[in-house]
């Protein structure tokens, strides 16, 4: 069996200054050295056999040294050693991230006003436009304007919308807060709260002021389109806010987390019931119809809110010629690139792809440059959602980040 000092610390710094202890004369010296190369051998430094030849010759350490790295070489790499803090670097990381906690709290407070104003907006869109014409556009207040419609022949009194998705929201959001942690809590209660005072609040208030008639007489398809438009503004403010309203966001998180269906295949499932559903009660087909055309128009806008509504295009320029393309975008468009080395897969051959990135209007002329400079040019122009960055929109501004935050 091996003696202890080949099992020893896991070091292997430590088992060479053990074995050069054991050795005669010099022998305690060569043992850094040796240490040294038994990192080698694990792919630190020199090679195995260099690491041998130097540690050769500092007596026995070398050896036994390289013995006892040998069995740690065959298996994982070592994981990298943490450097401890000092209490006094301690003390100032904990000061400086404490700083970064004070810092972000303006922007915390603007972004609690962007998710109010969101929910301000998705309620008026319910209450101007999809309660008065009985459209469902799905979600838990598309069962709750059903349940709302439906109180009024139960209980001979309509319940408030709001205050029914609230109630539906509460068992949602536990389940959520089951499944999520606290980390799920705030952002999200503060929503479904918000848009449940705010469609109560307004539908009250038109009803005083005696508008209700008037938005009971607009047309359907009018109301679903603008309706849509509401909503999916609201939804798109709060969700770019890191915030949420509940209701089948919920549901589609979690049981996208526990099956192979993704959460937009849950959702849009969940809405799909919904409208069947309001369409049953309502005996009415054209009433889903007109909530299909609200879910579209929803989604379209909340894409366009979280992706942005740039008309940028990315275009990427392969060719063999690199000078006469690169002054082309320099010089000719006044524009600048990204400028990466290839090959082609066929022949191997050496290729240029450049990236850069134009409106529509640039498009145009630099198909044209890239005519003129290389007639057997590649070009791949793709629409790009958003972009951030130098030359463009700064990326910090598009998060409302101004400096430390969390």
């Amino acid at each position: 069996m091996p003696d202890r000092d080949d099992q020893g610390s896991g070091h292997p710094g430590f088992r060479g200054r053990e074995k050069g202890q054991a050795g005669a004369g010099d022998g305690a010296l060569a043992s850094p050295v040796a240490g040294e190369d038994s990192l080698s051998s694990r792919g630190f430094g020199p090679t195995g056999r260099d690491a041998g030849a130097t540690s050769g010759g500092g007596g026995s350490a070398g050896p036994d040294a390289a013995t006892a790295a040998a069995p740690r070489s065959a298996g994982a790499n070592p994981r990298p050693a943490v450097r401890p803090l000092s209490p006094e670097e301690f003390l100032a990381r904990r000061a400086e991230w404490l700083e970064r906690s004070r810092a972000a709290l303006p922007r915390l407070g603007r972004a609690y006003a962007l998710i109010g104003l969101g929910c301000l907006v998705m309620a008026a869109g319910y209450s101007l436009f999809m309660i008065p014409q009985r459209i469902a556009p799905g979600g838990v207040y598309g069962i709750a304007m059903v349940l709302h419609y439906a109180s009024g022949h139960l209980f001979g009194m309509q319940l408030p919308t709001g205050a029914i998705g609230f109630a539906i929201n509460v068992p949602l959001f536990l389940w959520g807060l089951r499944e999520f942690g606290t980390r799920f809590l705030s952002r999200t209660f503060f929503g479904m709260a918000a848009v449940s005072a705010f469609m109560d609040l307004l539908t009250l208030i038109v009803d005083r002021a005696g508008w209700m008639p008037v938005f009971d007489g607009l047309d359907p398809m009018l109301a679903s389109i603008f309706g849509g438009l509401a909503i999916g503004t609201g939804v798109g403010l709060v969700f770019r806010q890191m915030g949420s309203t509940g209701g089948t966001d919920i549901v589609g998180q979690i049981l996208g987390r526990r099956t192979n269906l993704s959460i937009g295949s849950w959702m849009i499932l969940a809405d799909a019931l919904v409208v069947v559903f309001a369409a049953a009660y309502f005996r009415d087909i054209n009433l889903s119809l007109y909530a299909i055309v609200t879910i579209f128009v929803c989604g379209r806008v909340i894409d366009y809110l979280i992706e942005g509504g740039t008309h940028s295009r990315a275009v990427t320029i392969i060719s063999e010629k690199s000078e006469p393309i690169r002054e082309a975008i320099l010089f000719g468009l006044d524009k600048t690139g990204t400028l990466f080395e290839a090959h082609g897969l066929y022949r191997g051959a050496p290729k240029n792809v450049f990236l850069c990135v134009v409106n529509r209007k640039q498009l145009v002329h630099l198909e044209r440059l890239v005519a003129e400079a290389d007639p057997e040019a590649f070009l791949v122009v793709s629409k790009a959602h958003e972009v951030l960055g130098e030359g463009f929109r700064p990326l910090g501004e598009r998060l409302g980040m101004k400096g430390w935050g969390i």
